[in-house]
């Protein structure tokens, strides 16, 4: 399994159904840091109660609003919240899910976001995020700073076991707990 390719958008970004199948996320208790349609797919298509945080007030209105319209609002829990300060127990979630949401988030918040991930995921932890590819073709005009992959996998390995997968553009971070 660890050698089939994942399904790509025409951008080259991993599809997020694919990512879910792979890493068995069905019927979970989920945490999906930052809005965007991987809360969805999550509730829809792999029956997952999801909760859905954002910092953005705009980002989650509009997530809800796609929610609505794709049936699976009462499935999904939106909350404005910040990934490097979470305010739930310990081992709350089964898996925690942050798909291209590092980049987004200063570089000296970073190691913050990972450690309060940890600490609320029962099962796993898996983190999507650029390549350098990737972020040179989506984000080379913008603030946004890239992730060092490196660091990344090392500050995981520092809390267990990571799989690691290398798409076109992406790398998928498995972190089980």
């Amino acid at each position: 399994m660890q050698d089939e390719k994942l399904k790509e958008d025409s951008e080259g970004l991993i599809e997020r159904a694919e990512i879910l199948r792979r890493w068995q996320v069905e019927n979970k208790i989920l945490l999906d840091i930052g809005a965007g349609p991987l809360a969805i797919i999550a509730a829809r298509d792999f029956n997952c109660m999801v909760t859905n945080i954002d910092i953005s007030e705009d980002a989650l209105e509009e997530a809800k609003r796609d929610a609505e319209k794709e049936g699976v609002r009462e499935k999904i829990i939106f909350q404005k919240g910040d990934a490097t300060t979470l305010r739930y127990p310990s081992r709350s979630f089964d898996v925690v899910i942050s798909y291209g949401v590092l980049h987004h988030i200063e570089p000296e918040r970073r190691r913050k976001c990972i450690r309060e991930m940890w600490q609320v995921a029962k099962e796993k932890v898996i983190v999507i995020e650029l390549t350098p590819e990737g972020f040179e073709k989506l984000h080379s005009g913008s603030n946004f700073k890239p992730v060092d992959l490196e660091w990344l996998e090392r500050e995981l390995n520092s809390f267990g076991k990571v799989g690691k997968y290398l798409g076109t553009l992406m790398t998928v971070y498995t972190l089980s707990c």
